[in-house]
């Protein structure tokens, strides 16, 4: 069976029209159908167009799958077009679903929100649970599954914004009304927009009923990945979308949201004065002191020498998490003058356990939109590795230059020169250019030390080395990702949104080659190194130090083993370096060039 990452083509076998811009479709998908919990969602891929996330609406014991998709979007447009018969791509389930707990659960839909509900209802009254749905919409045509919680069983209550059905006005209206009326539930369960939904935890917190929530954010990677959907540090498409109203109440829930860009975006309602796109504030950090491995690297002091690798760095809040998991400093995502979307998914699939490959397309809010990110990563109180990107001297320079003014709280610059899906040529492949950049940009941040990330891509990674070297280059990154264009043999179309199909390989087939780069990089270099590539335990760290390495970041052991990573790998060095009678991991850094 093929990783869950990676989309499968599946038939529609069947279509049905529920609203004037729902439609419900039927796939037999038992790899998912058997596995999935109420509340998780799935990848939809239409080849060509886009992938988006849709919650399952329904998962039976005989494999059939269905979704409810809504005519919303370029992608959703372009599935409402199939009929049945055609293929799309499914992968999945993804996220943490409802966990339905006491006798007596009462589910609050807003419009599109009872589709995932529909699954949790049908659940729950198959295990003989009492349940309660109030569903809201704008008008009756609008009502999503009313009649299929009724057929459940359900205890149905419906509101109409213009009273064209049930009651007239909102759903949270008629949850007030009952809680007020007696009505007593062990839990709550919600979905739909996300004002509606914080109304209901506010009511639920007054009558102390236990909420989850199902929200709703930009999902790219779906695994954990890529950090688009972050949500005050949680990945919606890893630790939700399910989430409790205690641990929303702690973020930027019903506040402010995220573009495709990652640039904040106010979720006010229509002529509410805008929220502060301000998050709930983080207590400061006190890195432990780590004798065995703590390192300095350009004059900069850092408790251990783990970082994460920088696609993996999109918001303040998650270098806030990888620094408390255990990172000695922490690296953003490439961020570069302007905002940029990036690519239409897929753009981030499992190959095989371990393997994977990308084709983000540098999505990032814009150097100027991303001061508040940096300030919140600066309670971490670790260094901060500001990576950034451009296609031109005048670009990279104008990057810098706004760091450098808006006095940015970073401790190192790192110049991702080797991206190998952008839709220009990577710097690294013009050796001119990357020696203008890297001495231009040098000397706009200094003293602060500048890091050049460069990749294999162009066979002679030596030569590009040397080369940022005599430009100024205070250290080498290497060896970012390798190049990689997935192909879907049966329709023979690539799997990813890069409109060439191209994207940046990572994860443990990098390790091997990773660690020969470093060695020969060591070899010619009066620079530290920093090591990317296929870092998941303690013995790659070591091959890499002893290679001559002098940092390491890991990226793709993220995806596989969760934050955690940071702290097993240092653990496993600890107990080696002091098994060993080392005193330090540094040490060990270029020791395979001494024996």
């Amino acid at each position: 069976m093929l990783p869950v990452n990676i989309p499968t083509l599946h038939e529609i076998v069947k279509l049905r029209e529920e609203t004037d811009t729902v439609k419900t479709f039927s796939f037999y998908a038992p790899e998912i159908a058997g596995i999935c919990q109420p509340g998780q969602f799935v990848m939809v891929w239409v080849p060509g167009v886009d992938e988006i996330p849709i919650s399952i609406a329904l998962a039976l014991q005989d494999g059939q799958l269905e979704l409810a998709i809504a005519d919303v979007g370029d992608c959703s447009h372009r599935l409402h077009e199939l009929h049945e018969g055609e293929l799309v791509g499914l992968r999945g389930p993804y996220g943490t679903g409802f966990t339905l707990t006491g006798a007596r659960i009462c589910m609050v839909a807003g419009g599109y929100g009872a589709a995932p509900l529909r699954f949790a209802a049908a659940t729950a009254r198959a295990h003989g649970r009492t349940v309660t749905v109030i569903q809201g919409a704008r008008c009756a045509t609008d009502l999503l599954y009313v009649t299929g919680f009724g057929d459940m069983g359900c205890d149905v209550h419906v509101s109409t914004e213009d009273g064209s059905q049930g009651q007239c006005g909102v759903c949270t209206a008629v949850l007030e009304a009952l809680l007020h009326g007696g009505a007593a539930f062990d839990s709550v369960l919600t979905c739909g927009p996300e004002l509606m939904m914080q109304r209901v935890c506010e009511l639920t917190q007054q009558a102390q009923i236990p909420t989850q929530l199902s929200v709703e954010r930009i999902v790219k990677c779906s695994c954990g990945a890529c950090g688009a959907c972050d949500l005050g540090g949680y990945l919606v498409c890893k630790d939700g979308p399910v989430f409790t109203a205690e641990v929303l109440a702690q973020t930027e829930f019903g506040c402010w949201t995220r573009a495709k860009s990652g640039k904040r975006v106010s979720v006010s309602a229509p002529g509410a004065e805008k929220a502060e796109l301000l998050s709930y504030p983080l207590r400061d950090l006190t890195p432990e002191p780590e004798p065995l491995l703590q390192t300095s690297v350009c004059g900069i002091a850092l408790s251990n020498p783990l970082l994460n690798a920088a696609g993996f760095g999109f918001s303040g809040r998650l270098l806030y998490r990888y620094a408390a998991a255990g990172a000695g400093a922490v690296v953003t995502k490439s961020i570069g003058l302007e905002e940029r979307e990036g690519y239409p998914n897929p753009t981030f699939l499992e190959l095989e356990p371990r393997s994977y490959v990308n084709a983000m397309g540098l999505p990032n809010p814009g150097i100027r939109d991303y001061g508040i990110e940096l300030e919140e990563a600066r309670h971490a109180n670790v260094p901060v590795i500001l990576s950034i990107f451009g296609k031109s001297v005048e670009e990279c320079c104008s990057v810098a230059q706004i760091a450098r003014e808006c006095d940015y709280p970073v401790a190192m610059y790192e110049f991702d020169a080797s991206c190998p899906h952008s839709e220009f040529t990577a710097v690294e492949n013009n050796p001119p250019l990357l020696s203008a950049i890297v001495k231009a940009v040098k000397e706009l941040v200094s003293p602060k030390p500048l890091a050049v990330k460069i990749s294999p891509n162009i066979g002679a990674p030596v030569g590009l080395a040397l080369l940022a070297q005599q430009a100024g280059a205070d250290a080498i990154t290497a060896i970012n990702t390798v190049i990689a264009r997935p192909v879907e043999h049966r329709l023979e179309l690539p799997y990813l949104g890069n409109p060439l199909g191209y994207g940046g390989k990572s994860g443990k087939d990098l390790t091997v080659g990773g660690k020969r780069i470093v060695y020969e990089l060591y070899r010619e270099l009066e620079l530290p190194i920093i090591a990317v590539g296929g870092i998941f335990s303690a013995q790659d760290v070591l091959d890499y130090a002893r290679n001559g390495a002098a940092l390491f970041q890991i990226g793709s052991a993220l995806v596989s083993d969760g934050f955690e990573v940071f702290g097993r790998v240092k653990r496993e060095l600890q107990e080696y370096l002091t098994a060993q009678g080392y005193t330090n991991i540094g040490e060990l850094v270029g020791e395979a060039h001494r024996r």
